[in-house]
């Protein structure tokens, strides 16, 4: 009778979500301006939506995109003033757009792209702090999440707090930090979370040239204490090393990128399963 009623609540949850095509691109306005989107696979469940890094284009995503696409539907975006959403005249220079402004426009973005929730979010780097930001404006719409090395919002201060020069000119300037959703010294994170999240972080250990090479083990410690904490702020965390990476994990090891994934987002039709019983 068990099996009977899983069977059934799986039909329901798919039932509740259109089918839609396999491949789905093209510019579409998120408030001000035109950003660019472009989706693979057939939506089963919550679809899987990429943020990149800092300056970072959704090419980044060509060796897993292909995979997730194979059991539901994956898309990957430019934020405003990168790769193909830069043919926007609207436009402006990436690092003038603070992290409230990108939430709003991945909001807009999948709004007008007619791309329901529930999403996974996956994060690269500063991608990590953007959709946990995401999550945070909008719970409701987010069944979990997959952190790629990601950035951490204490990051600056701590990296700072090992020796002032790790960060210098217009980075290290507060609101500069804050409005790329990093915290101001001494401030602590908080954020926790209660659905699937898998937390990978690089393998090979940072290298560091000049004066900075003295505090090489430092760092590395606070990047190793930062991803366990990311990984430590949901009781259905976990924190998995790709041992064979550096900090482009989705193209040193996509596999573990593309396991983690999966893993995520199978966890996120469990739980969503289990409260249509």
């Amino acid at each position: 009778m068990r099996a009977v009623k899983v069977l059934l609540a799986l039909s329901v949850l798919a039932s509740a979500m259109l089918p839609s095509a396999r491949s789905q691109e093209g510019h579409f306005l998120a408030g001000t301006r035109h950003l660019y989107i472009h989706c693979e696979g057939e939506r089963y469940g919550p679809v899987v939506l990429l943020s990149t890094g800092l300056y970072r284009e959704m090419s980044d995503w060509k060796l897993i995109t292909p995979k997730i696409a194979s059991f539901t539907k994956v898309c990957a975006y430019d934020r405003q003033g990168l790769g193909k959403s830069t043919v926007d005249h609207l436009a402006t220079r990436p690092e003038s757009e603070t992290m409230d402004e990108q939430i709003a426009d991945l909001a807009n973005l999948l709004a007008s792209a007619h791309i329901d929730p529930p999403y996974l979010l996956v994060g690269h780097s500063a991608g990590g702090i953007l959709i946990r930001r995401f999550t945070k404006a909008f719970p409701e719409r987010v069944a979990g999440l997959v952190l790629i090395d990601s950035a951490h919002e204490e990051q600056v201060w701590r990296f700072q707090a090992i020796d002032p020069r790790s960060v210098q000119g217009p980075p290290a300037d507060p609101a500069v930090i804050k409005r790329g959703g990093g915290l101001a010294v001494g401030a602590l994170l908080d954020w926790y979370y209660d659905k699937p999240l898998i937390v990978l972080e690089h393998g090979k250990p940072l290298t560091f040239q000049g004066p900075l090479a003295a505090h090489t083990a430092e760092f590395n410690t606070a990047v190793d204490a930062m991803a366990r904490d990311l990984a430590e702020r949901s009781p259905r965390g976990q924190l998995r090393i790709a041992i064979r990476s550096g900090h482009e994990i989705m193209l040193d090891e996509p596999m573990v990128v593309i396991q983690a994934v999966r893993d995520a987002w199978q966890e996120a039709m469990a739980q969503g399963t289990s409260k249509e019983e």
